[in-house]
């Protein structure tokens, strides 16, 4: 009888200790490396996207920050902005600007197209552009104050498109002109 009370016992603990199927977490299957240039239509719920623009240029000093999430078919995107480049420097959030995932306004993922040959994805340093998902980066380079001048003014017209009202996008507005490369003859 001493024997089946322990057998009893035993089995008990044996079922309690049984672990139970843990639930898997939903993943996300964005892949910032190779998917940022469908950044609007590809991130999940599951997935913060933060971009920071240098928008510093010869006396003007200005840095923009935008944190990107999803919720169903519609993005938020939380624009700050700073006038200053020291580290610490206080930033302003503006109102949360909320789109459609299939706007046709803002087309921010052709502004990324246009700008491929500036990715760099191995650089430590920061670019003119970051985009960051969790511990990836890319970086957007630029070269040079005519480069740079060229970029800014691209990325301040797009900007335009979502928040019209800005102030924080000096270059807006300038037409960008191509001038044909120069050669030595």
């Amino acid at each position: 009888m001493k024997n089946l009370l322990i057998i009893l016992i035993l089995s008990m603990t044996f079922v309690s200790c049984k672990k139970d199927k843990q639930t898997e977490l939903p993943k996300s299957d964005f892949n910032l490396k190779s998917d940022f240039t469908e950044l609007t239509n590809k991130m999940t719920e599951l997935d913060t996207i933060k971009i920071w623009t240098n928008l510093s240029q010869c006396m003007y000093e200005g840095i923009e920050k935008l944190k990107i999430t999803r919720k169903g078919d519609s993005l938020k995107i939380q624009p700050e902005f700073t006038e200053s480049m020291f580290v610490g420097a206080e930033y302003t959030k503006t109102k949360p600007i909320k789109i459609s995932v299939n706007d046709t306004v803002w087309k921010f993922n052709s502004f990324l197209k246009r700008n491929l040959k500036r990715v760099n994805m191995d650089s430590l340093e920061y670019g003119r552009l970051q985009i960051t998902l969790k511990k990836e980066r890319i970086n957007f380079m630029t070269n040079g104050l005519g480069d740079s001048a060229i970029f800014l003014i691209d990325y301040c017209n797009t900007m335009m498109n979502l928040i019209p009202e800005s102030e924080n996008h000096i270059y807006a507005g300038t037409e960008i002109i191509e001038e044909p490369e120069l050669t030595t003859e």
